[in-house]
């Protein structure tokens, strides 16, 4: 039995030498995978930031493009107002004439007759006409006193 004995014992030890050769194998592929968890942990942090910074660069340049979009619309808009202002100037409109409902519109309108009148037919009179042989006739106002022109009222302390 010692035969035996010794025979089962050399298989123990086998079997143990074997385990612990398991053992160590598990130990190495454990660390292997830790590695390998750190490594992916560290890829996926650096992704996340990666993304973040992506969404928050796309954020900032959406909030810029709103900003320059309404920028240059106010420009826009003063350069309208501008070019109208000095559209204006150049071409003023001309004001409505007022109309009042008692009165009637406010503008004299000329009634053609149908003459037409040349240039040299309607000329002035000569210029060298007998101005001081002509007599002036008096006006008289109501008192009985005589008027030569508009402006004796002034003479007579009126």
């Amino acid at each position: 039995m010692t035969g035996n004995r010794r025979q089962q014992w050399v298989k123990v030890i086998r079997e143990s030498d074997h385990k612990q050769d398991q053992m160590s194998q598990l130990a190495r592929e454990k660390a292997t995978v830790q590695e390998r968890l750190v490594q992916v942990t560290r890829e996926r942090d650096t992704a996340l930031r990666v993304s973040e910074n992506r969404r928050r660069a796309w954020e900032m340049h959406r909030i810029q493009s709103l900003e320059w979009k309404n920028y240059l619309q106010d420009q826009i808009e003063a350069g309208l107002v501008e070019i109208l202002r000095l559209n204006n100037l150049l071409h003023p409109i001309p004001r409505p004439v007022p109309v009042y409902p008692e009165v009637g519109p406010q503008v004299i309108v000329a009634d053609d007759d149908g003459m037409e009148v040349d240039g040299l037919a309607a000329a002035a009179p000569p210029l060298h006409e007998d101005v001081e042989n002509e007599e002036l006739e008096p006006f008289i106002d109501e008192d009985g006193e005589a008027i030569f022109d508009a402006n004796s009222d002034d003479e007579h302390g009126v």
